[in-house]
């Protein structure tokens, strides 16, 4: 499917930077408090323990906060080429985070997928592993758990949802604002032979 850049104008295209920028940053803002609040939590408490499955939270929890901030980063790029669209270094700085972004939110999601599964899988012992019950089966508050283990696994498995969330729609807008840099760069023959009919975008002088 072809991007009709051609069909808008140079500050209509301005606007939809602009629209595209505010949204992966406000996107990259709330994955990163998300997967802040799940370290605060929860991981913190259970990092410092050697299982696997605490070692594969922790493995996404870095990939989630890594990916909000390279979007973060797009969106601010994004939003600095809506003013500054003659600069030809800019589209391809954008164009590459925007790539970067959408393969990123992508594998975030992957990851958080997976710990959801392994979580339903195991019954979140895992996440139990900082504290000691005198039967594992019935958790109930102990002297030595550092956090409520009662709701540790509701909690957690709610914060993975939103940032799965999010990450795939951060995906999805990266993939948008890596649609919009393909037809402002001219990349046509990655599109197909239909692209041909794509108007040129002409910018000011």
């Amino acid at each position: 499917m072809c991007l009709r850049i051609g069909s808008l104008n140079v500050d209509e295209f301005r606007k939809v930077l602009m629209k595209t920028g505010l949204v992966l940053v406000v996107l990259g803002h709330v994955s990163f408090i998300a997967a802040a609040v799940l370290h605060g939590t929860m991981l913190r408490f259970v990092a410092t323990t050697s299982d696997a499955v605490v070692l594969q939270y922790c493995v996404v929890d870095i990939l989630s906060v890594t990916s909000a901030i390279v979007v973060i980063v797009a969106g601010i790029s994004t939003i600095v080429l809506s003013r500054y669209l003659p600069s030809t270094p800019l589209r391809w700085t954008v164009f590459s985070l925007s790539m970067a972004c959408a393969l990123l939110s992508l594998t975030c999601a992957l990851g958080l997928l997976a710990s959801i599964a392994v979580t339903f899988a195991t019954k979140g012992r895992a996440l139990l592993a900082a504290c000691t019950f005198e039967n594992p089966e019935l958790p109930t508050l102990a002297p030595d758990c550092p956090f409520d283990p009662t709701r540790i696994y509701s909690s957690s498995l709610c914060l993975w949802a939103i940032s799965l969330i999010f990450c795939l729609a951060e995906s999805m807008s990266a993939v948008r604002c890596a649609q919009l840099m393909h037809g402002l760069l001219k990349l046509r023959p990655w599109w197909g032979k239909s692209c041909h009919h794509t108007k040129p975008f002409l910018l000011p002088i």
